[in-house]
């Protein structure tokens, strides 16, 4: 696999343009003309080859574009992400599960070696080789959450669960639409949708909240 990354910006004279490779690629398109909200979540379990569900987590040319850009928001705004004192073992269970995964579905772009807490990333894309100590939050220039979510595309709201709800206790969130992370920080599952409208009535965020509150450790 062979990935020709793109130099574009998302702003200013904003050259960001999909190739028609990259459009093949696009869970598009869609039957209908129209729709309502529903709960159309699925496992992700039966990768699509060639598809952005082929992989745990996807990179495509945008990749090396979209990280610059997602540092250079940060430098601006540095509270699109954030995450709770009590969420950093959270932020170490999401380091793992990115750099592993990646590490395994992208061995040309990504490596991670490990001895026991010792740890050796590598990612070539972004020119970034890092030891670390696992667990160790002050041999990183971040924190977990923040430093691998800097090298990974798409926004992560990381979520804690208690008294039969989800929190949003952490997230990086550089290119959301109509709302802010930092608003938000510290809400439950209802309260940060609550601004939607007709999905309440509809009991939409009743059955997601019931559908994630079931996923199994292990099955995403």
């Amino acid at each position: 696999m062979t990935i020709i990354f793109k130099e574009e910006t998302f702003y200013d004279d904003f050259t960001f343009r999909n190739s028609p490779e990259a459009v093949k690629r696009f869970p598009f398109p869609f039957p209908e003309d129209s729709y309502m909200y529903s709960v159309n979540l699925e496992p992700h379990k039966s990768y699509r080859p060639g598809s952005v569900f082929e992989r745990t987590f996807d990179v495509d040319e945008h990749y090396v574009s979209e990280m610059r850009d997602r540092a250079r928001v940060l430098a601006e705004d540095p509270l699109r992400c954030q995450s709770l004192p009590h969420m950093t073992l959270a932020g170490w269970d999401l380091l793992e599960l990115i750099m592993t995964s990646k590490a395994e579905e992208y061995p040309e772009l990504f490596e991670l070696h490990r001895d026991g807490a010792k740890w050796h990333w590598i990612n070539r894309p972004l020119g970034i080789e890092q030891k670390f100590t696992f667990l160790d939050e002050t041999t990183l220039p971040y924190g977990p959450m923040e430093y691998i979510t800097r090298q990974t595309q798409g926004d992560f709201a990381v979520l804690d669960q208690r008294d039969d709800n989800l929190w949003m206790d952490a997230g990086m969130v550089t290119t959301q639409a109509d709302w802010s992370l930092d608003f938000d920080i510290g809400m439950n599952f209802f309260e940060w949708h609550a601004p939607v409208p007709k999905a309440h009535e509809m009991g939409i965020f009743q059955r997601a909240l019931k559908f994630l509150l079931n996923v199994q450790q292990g099955s995403p």
